[in-house]
């Protein structure tokens, strides 16, 4: 009977030993997860960042190409109100020359650090069709990383 009360003990003893150990071997560990996790939400982190800079750029080159094409058509719009002058009930031909003409763009419009230029030219009247006009409009809008071109053709003629 003595066997088995030793024996009981030894086996107690030894179990609380052998989870010590156990304890021991894996306190190590917590330490690699933590830093395995730290690593991955930093790079989770960083390509997050990386993301939204990509998307805020990208909205830049939007707004310049959007201020280029408004540029153009507003440059369009200048040569055909000079061709076609308000009240007049012809188009005014010495306006539609072939030369390039770089009008004043407001900058409170919206227009700030944008050019334009167009060019006029006068096609040959054919059967049943009067005198037309080709307007060619080109903007640049630009800031000190990106440079935006956008061009308009219109065709225009008297009625």
């Amino acid at each position: 009977m003595n066997k088995l009360c030793i024996s009981a003990m030894y086996h107690k003893t030894r179990s609380r030993k052998q989870s010590a150990g156990a304890l021991k071997k894996q306190s190590g560990s917590a330490i690699v997860v933590a830093v395995f996790v730290i690593v991955v939400i930093s790079l989770l982190g960083a390509s997050l960042m990386s993301l939204q800079r990509d998307s805020a750029e990208g909205a830049s080159y939007e707004v310049y190409a959007a201020r280029a094409y408004l540029s153009a058509y507003s440059g369009s719009e200048r040569a055909l109100v000079n061709i076609f002058p308000l009240g007049a009930s012809t188009a005014d031909a010495t306006q539609c020359t072939g030369s390039v003409i770089t009008p004043a763009l407001p900058s409170s419009a919206g227009f700030h650090n944008c050019t334009v230029t167009y060019v006029c030219n006068t096609l040959a009247a054919s059967a049943g069709i009067s005198t037309r006009y080709n307007v060619v409009s080109t903007a640049e809008c630009k800031n000190s990383q990106i440079i935006t071109r956008r061009q308009i053709t219109v065709e225009a003629t008297n009625l």
